[in-house]
């Protein structure tokens, strides 16, 4: 490095004071340099989850969806079992957390969720799942830099005919 200097003092001088400025520069960067890296691995670990979500959420409602299990009949357990079948395949994550919601459209197009005590019905209907992921960034807890981090879900919806087994709409 060719520094311009009247003479070898003035160049030990110049050289002396530039010494600390990458340790400065480093200080400065690593904390932005592992920021990106934590929100970048942790944005491949979600897509990675979805992806994995979308291929067994469809699979678990087509087959614990339509076909009840014992005595079981209606939305409410089916919905049941096809929450616990998500959470089975999604029980070695911490920050990973699976919910069912599930519908009964009626011939007229409204949804009903079937709270008010009918559980079962025989009229011609298809039934909506609406399975979530909720994920929760890990590696900084609930926080970095005074940052609140909130979980992040992803929604799939699948439509069944609940007399036709094994079928998706």
């Amino acid at each position: 490095m060719e520094v311009a200097c009247g003479s070898r003092a003035t160049c030990r001088a110049v050289l002396r004071d530039k010494r600390g400025q990458m340790v400065v520069e480093l200080a400065v960067c690593i904390p932005i340099i592992m920021a990106v890296l934590g929100i970048s691995i942790n944005l491949m670990v979600f897509l990675g989850d979805c992806a994995r979500f979308d291929r067994l959420a469809a699979e678990v409602v087509r087959t614990r969806a339509s076909s009840a299990t014992g005595a079981d009949y209606g939305l409410g357990s089916s919905r049941d079992s096809v929450e616990l079948g998500l959470k089975e395949q999604f029980d070695e994550s911490d920050y990973v957390r699976p919910s069912v919601a599930a519908y009964a459209v009626s011939p007229d197009g409204s949804l009903d969720s079937g709270e008010d005590g009918v559980t079962f019905a025989l009229l011609v209907h298809q039934e909506v799942y609406e399975c979530t992921l909720e994920y929760r960034p890990w590696g900084f807890g609930n926080s970095f830099f005074g940052i609140e981090f909130s979980g992040i879900t992803h929604t799939r919806r699948f439509t069944i005919d609940p007399f036709r087994p094994g079928v998706l709409l």
